[in-house]
């Protein structure tokens, strides 16, 4: 009776595959590919960053005069429906000389501003100059027109990825493929601010030139990583 047990036992065991063989046959004829798929897109938005500053060792005084700046800028800007405007950090902190206080604090606020009408935010940011610094101004894809380059060459990477598979089946004497795995990712050069720094101190009171602005254009690249198994039945 035992070694009935026994050799039932032992039956049963031979019949329970082993994970380790079950796992190597599943990585014969396994390929690494890559493709990518990139195409020049021109900017349409244009950024600003403008900012006021103030110091003074009346603390209260030197804030209600950077507010004053910010609440002027953002009411102007919002006559125009075609300008996003958002306010950005506030910061206050003591000013320090030699590593000694010297009485004085230093107030900024900075905004925001996005517009897809390039000529209406150049010539605003003439007229915004009159009481705000900027910092820096730039170009970029905006969403809505990335996901559509992305969209375009996602397709063509695929169908490239497809291709390329087949010919790596072929010349291995396969008959066909089939994927494993595989990522897609995007990448691509954002447009790149453009430095414009003007001090506090030698604003007029009257409304600057507006600067003159390139668009330029970025590069969106879509890149896909992926692994075949070649099919020889």
């Amino acid at each position: 009776m035992q070694k009935t047990k026994l050799f039932l036992l032992l039956f049963l065991l031979g019949c329970v595959p082993l994970p380790g063989v079950a796992d190597d046959q599943l990585t014969y004829d396994r390929i690494s590919l890559s493709v990518t798929a990139s195409d020049k897109a021109d900017n349409d938005t244009l950024t600003a960053i403008l900012y006021s500053r103030r110091q003074g060792r009346n603390t209260s005084e030197v804030a209600d005069k950077v507010n004053q700046m910010i609440s002027w800028g953002v009411a102007r800007v919002k006559q125009e429906p075609d300008v996003k405007v958002q306010t950005l950090d506030y910061q206050t902190h003591p000013v320090y000389q030699d590593g000694k206080l010297t009485g004085t604090w230093r107030v900024r606020q900075s905004i925001r501003l996005e517009s897809k009408n390039a000529a209406l935010l150049s010539s605003l940011l003439g007229e915004l100059q009159e009481k705000l610094a900027i910092q820096h101004i730039g170009y970029q894809l905006s969403a809505d027109k990335r996901r559509q380059v992305e969209d375009g060459l996602t397709e063509t990477a695929i169908t490239r990825f497809k291709q390329k598979a087949g010919l790596v089946a072929r010349q291995f004497d396969a008959n066909d493929f089939r994927i494993v795995s595989l990522s897609i990712s995007s990448s691509g050069l954002r447009g790149r601010p453009m430095p414009m720094m003007r001090t506090m101190d030698t604003m007029e009171s009257k409304m600057a030139a507006a600067p003159a602005l390139e668009a330029g254009e970025q590069t969106v690249q879509i890149e896909i990583n992926g692994v075949i198994e070649l099919v020889r039945e």
